[in-house]
């Protein structure tokens, strides 16, 4: 484990930049550059949230550079906040990106995006090609913890993490999908126990009460191990898991049943695990969960509920790309443009 002071961490490319937008009064909408793949998520007071993208580079196109310099692409994770007002309905303060992960060596989604309160988080993103670090993000003194950085070519990924307070705890799995619980408390002393189980990227989820994972192997079929349980309880799934997603108190997976036919599933931390059906459509979803709620964006229609199926929020205007939930709040990016070039616009809204 590392601490350092907010800044930007670079694997491979030489190139770290932190930026921070400038103040604004309060508005009901947060234009943001790009129709990037985004996770979001409540934290407090704030809206989190982590976009990756490939940035390409032309020399050609930068007074100064040095003749003959070649175009060149990197990779980049940059997890953002920004305060909201007090009842969540404006956003009321500067954009920041205290957390930004650049790398050469392959590009990243955003992985885990697990909020600590008070605009801080955990953040894991992924990669097929190679292990993102982990990062806990911040103290009062805007310092962030590095959890896990190994550039390693066979260094195990980063699938599913919590936080709570200072300790983490991660499954890592290594190239053959072999699950290990890695625990890191608050002083960096780690613990690691090897598990009979494997999974892959973006089919295990974690909450301070369960562990819940699919076997590739076995793609119909959940495994929910609630903390203290002798052993999983296997749930049989109406078609081939997709996605998992954790938050505390729940678990929620999207499976998809055929060409057109998908639902998504939510499982609440308990001794006796079930799966219960909150949607079902023609298209991938957009999934969030957060202070028990779940959300849904499908196409350009956001669906939320406490408990049960999901319910109309809003339809927006343009397609929705991400979308975050906590409780009563929720929030999406919908596809918009300004002058010919993409943006996504992210707006706030309430679960009824």
């Amino acid at each position: 484990m590392r601490r350092s002071p907010l800044r930007a961490i670079a694997l491979g490319a030489g190139l770290a930049v932190v930026v921070a937008a400038p103040a604004a009064g309060a508005s009901r909408t947060l234009t943001l550059e790009g129709w990037s793949p985004r996770a979001l998520a409540f934290s407090g007071g704030h809206l989190v949230w982590t976009e990756t993208a490939v940035a390409r580079v032309d020399p050609a196109r930068i007074p100064g550079s040095p003749p003959g310099a070649q175009r060149f692409d990197y990779y980049r994770s940059e997890t953002s906040r920004v305060r909201l007002d007090r009842r969540s309905r404006l956003f009321a303060g500067p954009r920041e990106t205290p957390v930004a992960v650049r790398t050469s060596i392959a590009g990243m989604t955003p992985g885990v995006l697990w909020p600590t309160g008070g605009g801080n988080l955990l953040v894991a993103p992924e990669s097929r090609r190679f292990a993102p670090p982990v990062i806990l993000c911040c103290d009062d003194e805007g310092t962030e913890t590095v959890v896990a950085s190994d550039g390693r070519a066979d260094a195990p990924v980063t699938v599913a993490a919590f936080a709570a307070g200072t300790s983490v705890r991660t499954l890592d799995i290594d190239a053959a999908g072999r699950q290990t619980l890695r625990d890191v408390d608050g002083g960096g002393a780690v613990t690691a126990t090897p598990l009979a189980a494997t999974t892959a990227i973006g089919l295990a989820a974690l909450t301070p009460a369960t562990r819940a994972w699919v076997d590739p192997a076995r793609p119909s079929e959940l495994l929910v191990h609630p903390a203290g349980a002798a052993a999983a309880t296997p749930i049989a799934l109406p078609g081939r898991a997709v996605r998992l997603w954790g938050a505390r108190g729940l678990v929620a997976i999207s499976v998809r049943r055929g060409p057109a036919s998908w639902v998504v599933l939510r499982v609440d931390d308990g001794p006796a695990p079930r799966a219960v059906r909150v949607w079902s459509g023609r298209r991938a979803p957009r999934v969030a969960v957060g202070g028990g709620s779940v959300a849904v964006a499908d196409g350009r229609r956001v669906l939320a509920a406490r408990r049960g199926a999901v319910r109309p929020v809003v339809t927006a205007r343009r397609r929705v790309d991400a979308v975050g939930v906590d409780g009563r709040r929720v929030a999406w990016v919908e596809r918009g443009l300004r002058r010919g070039a993409r943006v996504g616009v992210v707006r706030l809204g309430r679960v009824a």
